[in-house]
């Protein structure tokens, strides 16, 4: 499917209707229904910010059809959003979750001509009913569901090719991850031993988006039989999923390294690339493995996210929003994010850099991470870290931008004493610098920095720490209402200061449901702490008293991230079980 974008007819439409303008067209009257809808719908998530937007507009006399190219350009309105939004203006169908999907769509998928199921299956697009002409077996009439309800001219034409010329094909909403859930969940375990490499890949990374996988694993036998197994990482677990042979992996490498570019080396030896498959660029990781006639490839492929989510898709509440755009918005300093690695920290610096929109104010932003992980239009440069290239460490990096006049600069880690005074000698000479560090929490990164010689005054330049997990959302669809509490969700709220008055508390239902793929969880939002040193912390640093650092951060407004996980248990977003297993503190309580 082609992305959200208005038909050809409207791309170059005047930005004001002149009064002598004639009947308004049937797309402006569709497109002004859109607007109506996103002014007046109370759970698509449209802020004041954007209605205010389409008023001002609107007064303007700017077309609506105009007004809606512009809301997705800017991102003031998500491809999620429009989608919904067209589908009600055409009193279309909104398929939210797998349990939306009618039974008809079941049957569709076995019965519907395999050319036209085969083309639907690779746009994922959901057969939602198909009618026949009367007294006859001719398909008059089908219906359709995709996360971009807008006419393909293209698609509709390769249907009615196949189908009937004169078929009418009626367009609705559904969110993409459900429509690859549908389609993966109508396929057969089974692989054919003698499929090719490119058709393997495809089905491969078909299924890691259907699932919502960030990452595939393809692991060989640990036993050395002639196999290796296809795993899925989703919401932070591996499952596996299918079973390849020896011969395929193999094949598999051959084709990932050509598309990859990635150079010929020795299989005793490590070997990555990037590419891009499926609309999303790839990062690609060949490992060697013991076999037993010598070393065969373990495959990681990671999946990045091109687009950067809002700071409130995040999960993050108001306030703390609040705190970081401060942060951000700062004329020079130092942000960091710390945690473990899968943790969200690359995802959240990006989202913190866009959040105030620093292009619309003529800086010039810089990133230099291993590998860029978005691409962001407005970024000044984007630039990879090779570790093996000695011009290209990140060292060498951080100091070529520097005298490359950036404003704003994302660079990927901070490991050692001496990239760390380059970061915050940055920060003294007028540059606003993202990094991470690999702490367990904000206190921690305290006393890392001390460590690699940042104490003192140089702690003045530090605008915000954060630090976060990811929690497992619960299935809204198959979660379960707690009626009476137990003791150790009492517990978490006590230990955080958080009132269970007016909690709308849920658990995990261990069965789980079709929606979450029987994990009773689905999706993740951030749990994240914020620490600003204070004067007092920076003569904690200097004394070394660590004893007193976390009574000091709670002076300055510092409050554990098992405190907003409290709030997420609250509204019923989470379950204590989940949040026991993220937070440091808890887990260590139940281990011992």
């Amino acid at each position: 499917m082609q992305d959200i974008t208005l038909p050809d007819t409207l791309q170059g439409a005047p930005s004001a209707v002149p009064e002598s303008a004639p009947q308004a067209s049937q797309e402006d009257v569709i497109y002004t229904k859109v607007l109506e809808v996103v002014q007046t719908a109370k759970d698509i998530g449209i802020d004041s910010v954007t209605k205010d937007y389409i008023k001002e507009q609107q007064e303007s006399g700017v077309r609506a059809a105009q007004i809606c190219r512009q809301l997705v350009q800017r991102k003031m309105m998500s491809r999620i959003q429009f989608g919904r939004a067209l589908a009600r203006a055409r009193r279309g169908r909104e398929i939210m979750s797998f349990l939306d999907i009618p039974s008809e769509s079941i049957d569709l998928r076995h019965n519907l001509n395999p050319k036209a199921a085969a083309i639907l299956r690779g746009e994922r697009i959901v057969p939602l009913q198909l009618t026949m002409a009367e007294g006859t077996q001719t398909p008059e009439e089908l219906h359709i569901a995709c996360e971009n309800p807008l006419p393909d001219l293209v698609l509709e034409s390769q249907l009615r090719d196949i189908l009937n010329p004169a078929l009418k094909i009626s367009w609705h909403f559904c969110l993409r991850e459900v429509a690859g859930a549908f389609w993966l969940s109508g396929q057969s375990e089974d692989i054919d031993s003698g499929m090719e490499a490119e058709a393997l890949l495809d089905r491969i990374i078909g299924n890691a988006v259907d699932a919502r996988s960030s990452d595939i694993h393809i692991d060989p036998s640990i036993k050395g039989e002639p196999r290796a197994i296809i795993k899925y990482r989703v919401d932070g677990f591996v499952h596996p999923k299918e079973v390849i042979t020896t011969e395929q992996l193999e094949r598999l490498r051959v084709r990932i390294e050509n598309l990859a570019r990635m150079p010929k080396v020795n299989l005793n030896h490590t070997n990555k690339g990037a590419f891009t498959r499926s609309g999303y660029d790839w990062r690609v990781q060949v490992q060697p493995h013991a076999g037993r006639l010598g070393p065969v490839p373990r495959i990681v492929l990671r999946r990045l996210q091109p687009e950067v989510m809002p700071l409130e898709v995040l999960g993050y509440p108001q306030d703390y929003i609040a705190k970081i755009k401060q942060a951000s918005g700062a004329p020079n300093g130092v942000v960091f994010w710390t945690g473990p690695t899968g943790s969200g920290k690359t995802e959240s610096i990006h989202a913190a850099v866009v959040s105030v929109n620093p292009m619309a104010k003529g800086y010039s932003v810089h990133t230099i991470e291993d590998p860029p992980e978005k691409r962001v239009p407005g970024y000044a440069v984007q630039m990879e870290i090779a570790e093996e290239d000695p011009q290209r460490t990140a060292l060498q990096m951080l100091k070529s931008s520097l005298r490359a006049d950036p404003d704003v600069i994302i660079f990927g880690e901070v490991r050692d004493s001496e990239m760390a005074h380059l970061v915050f000698d940055a920060a003294n000479t007028g540059h606003l610098v993202f990094t991470t560090l690999h702490t367990n929490t904000s206190l921690d990164a305290i006393v890392r920095l001390s460590e690699l010689g940042i104490d003192g005054f140089l702690l003045s330049y530090i605008r915000g720490i954060a630090s976060q997990r990811l929690l497992r959302r619960l299935c809204t669809h198959c979660r379960l209402k707690v009626d009476e509490v137990d003791d150790y969700t009492k517990y978490v709220f006590d230990r955080y200061n958080v009132p269970l008055e007016g909690a709308d508390l849920h658990v995990a239902n261990m069965e789980g449901c079709a929606s979450c793929n029987y994990t009773g969880y689905y999706g993740r939002i951030a749990a994240a702490e914020w620490l600003v040193p204070s004067k007092e912390i920076i003569e904690v640093s200097q004394s070394k008293q660590w004893q007193m650092l976390e009574d000091m951060a709670k002076r300055a407004g510092w409050q554990p991230m098992g405190r907003m996980a409290a709030e997420h248990m609250k509204r019923g977003v989470t379950d204590a079980n989940e949040v026991a297993s993220k937070i440091l503190e808890l887990s260590a309580e139940k281990l011992g």
